[in-house]
């Protein structure tokens, strides 16, 4: 009888197992606890020019209608590219430190 108080209550060794995985893995697989939506206040984004032509957000139109989402800008120009130099990966994208770390190595020898 004192055993059976001094035990750790429903259960064996096995179900007080899977009982602590679950107490630690549900919080992995439970959806993300969303921030309260604050009002839409167009005041504060419209301000903010866009990166792709420069102006200003609220002169620009967004499309949601389709899985994705478009941004229609009020004009054709468009912003330069930021100038590339420096070696670029296989991708067109530029080449990481260790690339081009390693290009320089090759050029040496």
């Amino acid at each position: 009888m004192a055993r059976e108080e001094a035990g750790h209550g429903d259960g064996n060794a096995f179900t007080r197992f899977f009982d602590r995985v679950d107490r630690v893995m549900t919080p992995a697989f439970e959806s993300p606890r969303m921030a309260p939506e604050e009002p839409d206040d167009r005041s504060q984004s419209g301000e903010k020019p866009c990166p792709l032509c420069g102006h200003p957000m609220f002169e620009h139109h967004i499309d949601e209608s389709t899985p994705n989402v478009l941004l229609e800008c009020p004009t054709d120009v468009r912003l330069p590219e930021p100038a590339m130099s420096g070696p670029l990966n296989e991708f067109g994208m530029p080449a990481s430190d260790e690339r081009v770390e390693k290009l320089r190595r090759n050029e040496r020898t």
